[in-house]
């Protein structure tokens, strides 16, 4: 009886890893398969592949950080380098009067989605 429980165990083992490495390489096939359609289809149609383009961009984005960052202007490395920053004025508020507006006015003014008829 336990002979044949070992085999049984055995047997049974060897077809697990065996259908463990079926998949491993059916994955490993599909990956390679994905990857060289990709690659073929860059080489047809002249573009780089979009893994390629967000990593550069990540490559840019890093390198840009390391420069100097980003600037009070908005662009990337405005403020590195002993650029002085463009004096900022300051604008008065003055109290809107809404009895002042017709109803017309009003409604014009509103966000697309929140006006009414």
């Amino acid at each position: 009886m336990n002979l044949v429980g070992f085999v049984f165990r055995l047997a049974l083992r060897l077809l697990l890893l065996g259908m463990a490495l079926a998949f491993a390489l059916g994955l490993l096939l599909v990956g390679l398969a994905s990857l060289v359609w990709v690659l073929l289809k860059a080489l047809v149609t002249g573009r780089k592949p979009a893994f390629i383009v967000t990593l550069q961009r990540f490559q840019q984005a890093r390198h840009q950080f390391r420069r100097g960052g980003w600037s009070t202007t908005g662009r990337p490395g405005a403020n590195s380098g002993g650029v002085d920053v463009v004096d900022v004025v300051d604008v008065e508020a003055m109290p809107v009067d809404a009895t002042d507006a017709s109803a017309s006015d009003i409604k014009a003014l509103a966000p697309p989605d929140r006006r009414q008829p």
